[in-house]
């Protein structure tokens, strides 16, 4: 399963935050960056939902809670 993470601002952030890393059992790679979007490849199970934990992930950082951002899988 892909996600895509799409903003304008502090792409480069979220790709160091995010890239080979594992929250809530998810592991997320980068694959690629068209525009705005960012895509991710995800690995692993959890009871919540991968949208919801990225989200609160970007959320949980100090530009989170100012930055627009959205968050859809693929």
């Amino acid at each position: 399963m892909s996600v895509i993470i799409r903003t304008p601002l502090k792409a480069d952030d979220i790709k160091e935050l995010l890239d080979g890393n594992t929250y809530e059992g998810y592991t997320l790679n980068f694959v690629k960056k068209t525009g705005i979007d960012m895509e991710f490849e995800t690995s692993g199970e959890s009871t919540k939902d991968i949208v919801d934990v990225v989200k609160s992930v970007i959320k949980a950082t100090p530009y989170g809670s100012a930055l627009y951002f959205s968050v859809v899988k693929k």
